[in-house]
């Protein structure tokens, strides 16, 4: 009875001796781990420490600008040009009505004797005369006209006037000449009537006449314009060793 009892207990012992060392090497084992994981987690601690670093980098920054350019505008200049008063000539009129010698001459002989006899002038004052007329209303101004005188065909005389005249006015030119008849000798001769005159306008007075004209011109202008430029910016970024 004693002999069974203290075999019971013996087992009992051992049961509970197994249990502990089960038990024991759990722990040990969950120490050993918990050791080698907090080993590695230190290194891994101080192999992997961050610290903030600023890093540079190119940004585009935007700015107001000043910015010239050409730009073509008109303006209002004059124009001017020269160019002859306006005028017109009227009544132009040839005058030998004036005899200052007369000379006689024999046309018709009997037996030497002179029957008949005509009377010539040898001597004559001769004129030519126009209307001239300023047709300007703005200004006055001073014409020379010129008067030729013919003979026998053949420019004889010249003689010139200069009249001024205001705007829009009108005058009488007159230019008078005498003509005589002479023969190869100088002496008195027949004073034929078959000549004339004509008239030339040798100066015609002038005037500015101007005009208002549109030119362009490059004028340069500014403005305000948007632009850009590069900029160095930083940033923080996490470095790990």
């Amino acid at each position: 009875m004693v002999k069974g009892k203290k075999e019971k207990h013996e087992n009992d012992w051992a049961n509970t001796t197994y249990v502990f060392l089960v038990v024991g090497i759990i722990i040990g084992i969950i120490a050993i781990v918990a050791f080698v994981i907090n080993i590695k987690g230190s290194s891994n601690s101080v192999a992997n420490q961050c610290t903030d670093v600023q890093v540079p980098y190119e940004d585009q920054e935007e700015y107001m600008k000043t910015e010239y350019y050409m730009e073509s505008v008109p303006y209002t200049d004059q124009e001017c040009e020269t160019k002859n008063l306006a005028y017109s000539i009227e009544n132009t009129n040839y005058d030998y009505s004036t005899c200052n010698r007369q000379e006689e001459k024999c046309i018709d002989y009997f037996l030497g004797i002179c029957t008949s006899k005509k009377v010539y002038c040898v001597d004559r004052t001769v004129s030519c005369s126009l209307d001239l007329k300023n047709l300007d209303a703005e200004q006055g101004g001073q014409w020379t006209i010129l008067h030729n005188f013919y003979q026998d065909g053949n420019i004889a005389k010249t003689a010139s006037t200069s009249i001024y005249l205001y705007p829009q006015t009108i005058k009488s030119v007159v230019n008078q000449v005498r003509l005589t008849g002479t023969d190869e000798n100088g002496e008195a001769n027949v004073l034929t009537l078959n000549g004339g005159c004509n008239y030339q306008t040798t100066y015609i007075p002038t005037k500015q006449v101007c005009k208002d004209i549109i030119k362009y011109q490059d004028v340069q202008r500014e403005r305000q314009v948007t632009a850009f430029r590069p900029i160095t910016k930083y940033k923080t970024e996490q470095q790990c060793n």
